[in-house]
């Protein structure tokens, strides 16, 4: 616009002036006409209004003005001049009415603004951050004038305030300061707080989904057991039936077979005797673990011509006593409760009949994979590699409190800390109520006491 070019024009002009004058006083310093006006400023004030801006924070139509510079010559500072100039941009009879004077205040000057009434506060400043800062590291500082008129000599109302008044409003500002910062405090620890609880909400609920896939797993198990113990028990109902219809004393003939089973207990199927405290198992017995023990391999291919031949146990008196230790030890366990019937995955060196006499011995431990103890499966097929060809130990066994490894450790002599047992393999459930000779990792327990396994049975097996 036509004032524009004025005064970029008049600007240039007077830039050329001074350049002429400063020539001049290098030549003749009593030249008059080498003093201009730039020499007779002592102190200088630069100030524009703010017009409103869609991102300020502001109330609308407030009307702002914008120390841009305050600036006194060294050799006149000191004197009141820079305040005097103040007060005269503070007087509305100069500048007009305004709401807010604010200033970008270089760091050494901030003790001459906070005596001649302006503020640094963060908060009440904050409304004006979207004012341009022409100037580096300086803080933003800001002016209210008071409600009332100023007087007539153009010095704030706010210089006229007493001492206890001024007081008050620092003790106020205090009190305001330490009060916000204990509610941002509050709020800050109360977002933490939320985002710790969505994450162990989240980590619950994936837990809660793995154990729910758990159940579901588990249920379907235990239907698979359900219906072939009822297709047994059918099995054995009807074949009861059929053997009160042949003969009404068949009960008193079972009788008769188990005496003659108990004394002819010192004979293994291969005509070697052993010592007392092994005896045959009666018939019903032998039937019911027969069923059991077949309906564990009956799915492999392999085995499906598999023959119990004969089943031994320990005699009543050494029964009860080992049982009595037994218990002992599993009180002593983190999981009492938690016994399961296990085969025994051993015996290569002819070592069973004395276990099934004697119990275990530490001579029994061995060195496996995952440590040095004993080993079980719920598996007999996989116990079969183990055992003594055509003998299988079927044991007690209190596992405890049981870790599942994964990391081989031959060296590994004691259950890890806080717990009783080892769990090695893989624990995942695939093919419910199957057996697959394929699978390599096959469940293992490995206990490191002797005292925690009894045995129960040595059953005899042809192929």
């Amino acid at each position: 616009s036509s004032e524009e070019e004025y005064y970029q024009n008049s600007l240039e002009e007077f830039l050329k002036n001074v350049h002429g004058r400063n020539d001049l006083r290098l030549k003749d310093l009593s030249d008059p006409l080498s003093i201009g006006v730039e020499h007779r400023l002592v102190g200088v004030a630069t100030y524009k209004i703010v017009k409103d801006n869609y991102e300020s924070l502001r109330k609308p139509k407030e009307k702002i003005i914008q120390l841009s510079l305050l600036s006194v010559r060294k050799k006149f500072r000191k004197l009141g001049i820079g305040r005097q100039l103040l007060n005269f941009l503070k007087d509305p009879m100069i500048v007009g009415e305004y709401d807010a004077i604010v200033s970008f205040v270089d760091p050494g000057a901030t003790g001459f603004f906070l005596r001649s009434g302006f503020s640094n506060d963060m908060i009440l400043n904050h409304r004006f951050s979207d004012l341009v800062d022409n100037w580096d590291n300086s803080t933003l500082m800001s002016y209210l004038p008071p409600y009332s008129e100023c007087l007539s000599s153009g010095v704030s109302l706010l210089r006229e305030m007493s001492t206890t008044i001024v007081d008050d409003m620092r003790k106020w500002r205090h009190t305001t300061l330490e009060s916000y910062q204990t509610q941002l405090s509050v709020l800050e620890r109360m977002k933490h707080e939320i985002m710790l609880l969505r994450a162990t909400v989240q980590t619950q609920e994936t837990t809660i989904t793995s154990l729910t896939d758990e159940i579901d797993r588990l249920r379907l198990n235990r239907g698979v057991i359900e219906r072939e113990f009822r297709e047994y028990r059918g099995q054995v109902r009807s074949m009861l039936s059929k053997l009160r219809q042949e003969d009404s004393n068949i009960l008193d003939k079972s009788e008769d077979f188990d005496v003659l089973s108990l004394l002819s207990s010192k004979e293994t199927p291969n005509g070697t005797s052993h010592s007392t405290g092994i005896v045959k198992v009666g018939e019903r017995e032998f039937v019911m673990l027969e069923d059991q023990f077949k309906s564990l391999i009956c799915r492999s291919q392999l085995l499906k011509s598999l023959e119990i031949i004969n089943v031994e146990k320990q005699d009543d008196q050494r029964t009860e006593v080992s049982q009595n230790m037994f218990k002992a030890r599993c009180n002593a366990l983190r999981e009492p409760n938690m016994t399961i019937k296990l085969f025994y995955c051993g015996g290569k060196a002819g070592t069973l009949h004395r276990i099934l006499r004697e119990g275990f011995a530490v001579s029994d431990l061995v060195t496996g994979e995952y440590g040095v103890g004993l080993y079980f499966t719920e598996n007999p097929a996989k116990a079969m590699q183990y055992s003594e060809p055509g003998l299988l130990l079927q044991c007690d066994v209190a596992i405890g409190l049981a870790e599942s490894v994964i990391k081989t450790d031959p060296t590994r002599n004691r259950p890890p800390a806080g717990f009783d047992s080892v769990l090695t393999g893989s624990r995942g459930i695939h093919n419910l109520g199957m057996y697959n000779m394929k699978r390599h990792n096959e469940l293992q327990y490995l206990i490191f006491d002797i005292k925690q396994a009894i045995p129960l049975n040595l059953i005899y097996y042809n192929v």
